[in-house]
C-alpha cells in the first residue's frame, strides 16, 4: 500500500498541512516577541486596572470581577501590590512562583497578569473541557484529511486504469486501449499509449501477413527448382539451366520485395530526399517498358530509389495486363501535389476486387484467372506513396482498362 501513488499524494498533502501549521506557529511565536504583544499587554493591564479601581473595597470589586469572569468564562483572583489576596470569583488561585509581567504558570495551568497599578490578576479556565481553539484545529485537520483522500484517489485512478491496459497489452492483448478523459498530462499519456499500441499491432499483423504470404509464395519456385533438378536427366542442361535461373531470379525479386515491404512497415527504410525531375524520372523508367510518357515538368523532393521502384511496379503491373495499346504515363501537378497516372488497355479490375488490390500478396482474379504475380507490387506502391505524403488509387480508364493514380504531397517536401 505504501507504494500507491494516491497514498503518496495524500500523505504529502497531510505532511504539507502539518508543516504549514508548524511554520505558522513558529511565525506567530517569533512575531509575538516584538513590540505588538508588549503594547497589547500594557493596554490590557490598563483596561483591567480601570475596571477594578484600586481604591474600592473587596465588596465592590467582587461583582465587577464576577462580571469579567462570566463574560470570559474563567475564574479570576486579584492580588494587591504586596501579593496579598484581595478577592476571587471562586477558590483563590495562587500566584505563580516565577513572576513576570504576564505569562503562563505551567505548574498550575494558570495565567497571571501584572496590572498597570502593580496588582496581580490570576486567570484560570473554568471548565476542564478540551481547549476550544485546539479542538477547532483538530476538527479542521480531520475534515481536510478526510476530504483530501478521495481527491488524491481520483487523481490517480486514471493512472491505475492506464496501468491495467499497459499490463494487458504487455501480456499479449494487442487490442488493449486506454480510455481518454480530460486534457491533462494523463490524457496525453493515454493518447500516446493508444497510438503506440495501434502502431505495434499494425506492425505485428503486417509481419504475420508477410510471413504467411512469403511461406506460400516461396514454395512455388522451390518446387519448380526441385522438379528441374529431377528432370535434368531427361531435359537438356541448357534448358534446365534457363529454368533454374528464372526461378532464382523470381526468388531474388521476392526476397527483395519482402525486405522492402518489411522495412517500409517498420519505418526503417532509408530515405534520402533530393530534388528530382519527376517527368524525366518517369520517362527513364518507362523507356524500359516502351511506355508513352507525357505531362508537365515537375521538380519535387523525394527518394529517387523509392520513386523509381514505384514507377517500375506500376509499369510491370500495366505490362502484365496490357493487350494492344501502348502503356501511357501522365505526370501533372497542382499547388499541393504531384500526380503520376499509369494506364493500360487491359480488362481492368472487377469492382469486387478493388478494395483488396493494395493488400500484400493479394492476387486479383481477372476473367476468373489469377495473373501469376506474387501480389506485393501494388502494396509497395502504396507504402512508397504514403512515405512521400501521398497515396494511390485505382480508377477506370477512359476507354477501358485500368489506371493507377499516385499523388505526392508537394507542400510537405518543397
Amino acid at each position: 500500500m505504501r507504494h500507491k501513488l494516491y497514498l503518496q499524494i495524500y500523505f504529502a498533502f497531510l505532511g504539507g498541512l502539518i508543516l504549514f501549521a508548524l511554520l505558522a506557529g513558529l511565525a506567530w511565536k517569533t512575531l509575538s516577541e516584538g513590540n505588538e504583544p508588549a503594547r497589547f499587554k500594557a493596554g490590557l493591564s490598563l483596561l483591567v486596572s480601570q475596571s477594578l479601581p484600586i481604591n474600592e473595597s473587596p465588596e465592590l470589586l467582587q461583582p465587577r470581577l464576577q462580571g469579567l469572569a462570566k463574560t470570559f468564562e474563567v475564574t479570576l483572583s486579584l492580588y494587591n501590590r504586596d501579593s496579598k489576596h484581595v478577592v476571587s470569583t471562586g477558590s483563590p488561585l495562587p500566584l505563580p512562583k516565577s513572576r513576570h509581567n504576564w505569562g503562563h504558570d505551567h505548574d498550575r495551568d494558570n495565567f497571571s497578569l501584572r496590572l498597570d497599578d502593580g496588582r496581580w490578576l490570576v486567570v484560570s479556565h473554568q471548565s476542564g473541557h478540551f481547549p476550544m481553539p485546539l479542538l477547532v484545529i483538530v476538527l479542521l485537520f480531520a475534515v481536510l484529511g478526510i476530504a483530501a483522500y478521495p481527491i488524491a484517489k481520483r487523481l490517480t485512478c486514471r493512472l491505475e486504469q492506464l496501468q491495467t491496459q499497459v499490463d494487458a497489452f504487455g501480456q499479449g492483448n494487442l487490442k488493449a486501449r486506454a480510455s481518454i478523459t480530460g486534457k491533462d498530462e494523463i490524457a496525453i499519456l493515454a493518447k500516446r499509449f493508444n497510438h503506440t499500441a495501434e502502431r505495434i499491432e499494425k506492425l505485428i499483423e503486417a509481419q504475420k501477413h508477410i510471413l504467411s504470404g512469403a511461406s506460400h509464395e516461396l514454395r512455388s519456385p522451390l518446387t519448380r527448382m526441385r522438379m528441374a533438378i529431377e528432370l535434368m536427366q531427361s531435359d537438356s542442361i541448357e534448358s534446365s539451366k534457363t529454368k533454374l535461373e528464372a526461378d532464382i531470379a523470381e526468388l531474388d525479386d521476392l526476397v527483395d520485395e519482402l525486405l522492402l515491404a518489411s522495412k517500409l512497415d517498420a519505418g526503417s527504410a532509408g530515405t534520402q530526399f533530393e530534388k528530382i525531375d519527376l517527368l524525366a524520372l518517369a520517362a527513364e523508367v518507362a523507356s524500359i517498358y516502351d511506355a508513352e510518357v507525357s505531362g508537365d515538368q515537375i521538380s519535387i523532393m523525394g527518394d529517387e530509389t523509392m520513386l523509381r521502384r514505384l514507377l517500375r511496379n506500376l509499369l510491370q503491373n500495366a505490362q502484365r495486363y496490357a493487350v494492344e495499346k501502348q502503356i501511357t504515363v501522365f505526370v501533372s501537378d497542382n499547388s499541393e501535389s504531384a500526380t503520376i497516372k499509369v494506364c493500360d488497355d487491359g480488362p481492368g479490375i472487377p469492382e469486387a476486387e478493388r478494395i483488396d488490390i493494395f493488400e500484400p500478396f493479394y492476387q486479383p482474379r481477372i476473367d476468373g484467372h489469377s495473373q501469376g504475380s506474387i501480389g506485393l507490387g501494388l502494396s509497395l506502391v502504396r507504402k512508397i506513396a504514403m512515405q512521400h505524403g501521398g497515396d494511390v488509387n485505382y480508377i477506370d480508364g477512359q476507354s477501358g482498362g485500368a489506371c493507377f493514380e499516385v499523388t505526392i504531397k508537394r507542400g510537405i517536401y518543397d
